[in-house]
């Protein structure tokens, strides 16, 4: 019997659709992005990063990151609507349009840091109960089709609703806004607070101004349309990085590796620390001047004009330089890991109880004395601001842990000292501590850093 050709390709496709499912051929796109001025990015699950352009398809699953100078705003497939400020990160943490079976839809998204607009789309009016935006103290459900929230510079949350009506919810509960109204979130314990001051949603007057919301309707199709006014002002070229410069109000904690004899923990309370984009080009404290010969992996959260930067990063190789000497001498300071940022004030530490359990954000990877680089297997940091705060490390070379972390403020230690670290940001938003610790087959220290965002 022969087949004829129709016949062999309908069993070919049948055969390879066994094989490669075609759900699984090509990613559904959540949105687009109509409109980019200055440093925008976009983060993918794998942690892969990449130039935002004006056009791009956005994934549920990706994050927007947006610069000093940096906007955004994406249209969503619902029709909806998100306008992102500068020094911003949003995640589309699960985003699912379907008409068809409106109870399966779902716009679940995250604002980490900075500030939004949002105006609501199709999903918001047929399944209310899953839009919504989580941020580290509160949750924002939708009752209408308007708001504003944004991060203010003590760490506090402020939100308002500009049309129709919104529901603001943490442990400490709920408290629903009509068009207008206004709340601040001190934490995600104590319940939201009424007030008059507006969300800090700020429009730079320096780079290209987006589209600004209007308002929303339906088209003769009955699908969401956005009504928008859009001005344009001068794109200003020359703005410096936040987060370049030589500055004196950061805090540092780093560690060196050495051999047998030792490994070396600088703790400093004050340094001089010059940046380059968030990364360390060297750093002072007091007598001693620690430079980089090599670098490697870095990395860092925040903005220094935000008051909730913090970074991390590796020296491949190093020196240290003692200036109090004539000549001066200098040390091999190699495999020098380091966090550094802006503490958390004094005043601003919670002290509420309940265990909160970090999110491990970034880090680098553990260095021997010898070369040797190591993995990073398991992680864990545990925080009572009212009792004991813990941590666990596991990595190649050995595992650091304590269940009884001593804080001090807004910095904590183990006793033997293999762990140093600081709270950053407003209200302790993240953690960065670095670790040392003998490993006892090559008679050798390894450490290394990591950073911790709170919940």
């Amino acid at each position: 019997m022969t087949h004829t050709p129709t016949l062999q390709y309908s069993l070919l496709v049948l055969a390879l659709s066994a094989v490669y499912p075609l759900s699984a051929a090509a990613a559904v796109s959540a949105g687009v992005a109509q409109f980019i001025a200055g440093d925008v990015n976009v983060r993918r699950p794998d942690g892969g990063t990449a130039p935002l352009a004006k056009g791009k398809d956005i994934e549920s699953g990706e994050s927007i990151v947006t610069g000093v100078n940096g906007r955004a705003q994406v249209r969503f497939t619902d029709g909806g609507l998100i306008s992102l400020q500068p020094n911003t990160e949003f995640k589309i943490a699960n985003y699912s349009d379907n008409a068809a079976n409106p109870r399966e839809e779902r716009f679940l998204v995250d604002l980490l840091r900075g500030s939004m607009r949002a105006i609501t789309g199709l999903i918001g009016k047929r399944n209310r109960e899953n839009y919504k935006v989580t941020t580290t103290t509160a949750t924002i459900g939708i009752r209408g089709s308007g708001f504003n929230v944004g991060y203010n510079a003590d760490g506090s949350l402020g939100v308002t609703t500009e049309l129709d009506a919104i529901e603001v919810c943490n442990a400490g509960g709920c408290v629903g806004l009509t068009a207008g109204e206004s709340v601040r979130v001190v934490n995600s314990q104590d319940a939201p607070v009424r007030t008059n001051t507006r969300a800090a949603v700020p429009t730079p007057a320096s780079p290209e101004q987006e589209p600004t919301v209007a308002g929303n309707k339906s088209n003769a199709e009955g699908k969401a349309e956005i009504v928008t006014i859009t001005t344009t002002q001068k794109t200003d070229d020359k703005v410096v990085d936040p987060n370049t410069g030589t500055f004196t109000n950061l805090f540092v904690r780093a560690s060196y590796g050495a051999t047998a004899g030792g490994a070396a923990t600088l703790t400093p309370a004050s340094s001089t620390v010059v940046l380059d984009t968030g990364k360390v080009l060297s750093l002072t404290d007091g007598v001693y001047k620690f430079t980089p010969n090599s670098g490697g992996s870095s990395g860092y959260r925040g903005s220094m004009t935000t008051n909730d930067f913090v970074g991390w990063g590796v020296w491949i190789t190093g020196t240290k330089t003692d200036t109090s000497t004539n000549p001066v001498n200098t040390f091999a300071a190699d495999r020098l890991h380091y966090v550094v940022g802006q503490q958390t004030p004094l005043a601003s530490m919670p002290t509420t109880a309940g265990i909160l359990t970090y999110n491990l954000v970034g880090n680098t990877l553990p260095t021997r004395a010898d070369g040797a680089v190591g993995s990073l297997t398991s992680t864990s940091f545990q925080v009572n601001f009212a009792g004991t705060m813990s941590v666990s490390i596991v990595t190649s070379f050995g595992t650091v842990s304590s269940s009884g972390l001593s804080r001090s403020g807004n910095t904590f230690q183990t006793t033997s000292g293999s762990v140093v670290g600081s709270f950053f940001g407003p209200i302790a938003a993240t953690a960065g501590l670095v670790y040392k610790d003998f490993h006892s087959g090559p008679n050798l220290y390894y450490s290394g850093a990591l950073v911790f965002q709170r919940p």
